[in-house]
């Protein structure tokens, strides 16, 4: 195995371990605050990402961890009884449905662009919440899922779409997150 993948499995094996915490907290707190309907359909775009990247023989391992990840959640919250639909997960579901489209279309490297975009423009209502009320305990979480991405980064062989967009673009997303975590101005309204 070269060291690119290497980095790569780091990167899919770390992203399916920070689930680990998640799926005990959720099981302690019995769902709270938490959707099925959401994290499934997370779920969906994950695997939909996955094919995509697997398609292209590209750097497919960060996705599949979070796309396992994202299942086992969904099924600890479906099992907790945890269920919710609103505007967020319409949303959600369009968006799967316009990366399917796309995919059937136009083929998997523009479904990679389009799934990568789904899944950080669903992260925005999250990272809005967390900055309205940040919660420095979840910032490890963040912070692994952060050295995960950057992890599949380093792991790509080359600037392409199926080599790195996914683990910049989640590098990204992960590390305003963890700002979020830490945001002094909580509770403050955002306008």
């Amino acid at each position: 195995m070269n060291p690119h993948d290497a980095l790569k499995l780091a990167g899919g094996g770390l992203a399916l371990a920070v689930y680990l915490p998640m799926t005990r907290e959720i099981i302690r707190t019995r769902g709270a605050g938490q959707s099925f309907a959401t994290w499934g359909l997370w779920a969906v775009l994950d695997i939909i990402l996955t094919i995509t990247l697997w398609q292209q023989h590209g750097n497919y391992y960060l996705s599949l961890g979070f796309a396992v990840g994202g299942v086992v959640l969904a099924a600890v919250l479906m099992a907790e009884g945890s269920w919710s639909w609103g505007r967020f997960e319409t949303v959600i579901a369009l968006m799967v449905l316009a990366s399917l489209a796309v995919w059937k279309i136009s083929g998997p490297r523009n479904a990679t662009i389009a799934v990568t975009t789904a899944v950080c423009l669903a992260g925005i209502p999250g990272f809005v919440d967390m900055l309205r009320n940040p919660q420095p305990s979840a910032a490890k979480l963040w912070a692994g899922f952060t050295v995960a991405n950057l992890l599949a980064f380093f792991g790509g062989t080359a600037m392409t779409v199926e080599e790195r967009l996914v683990p910049a673009a989640f590098t990204g997303l992960c590390a305003l997150m963890v700002g979020a975590c830490w945001w002094k101005g909580g509770g403050k309204k955002l306008d």
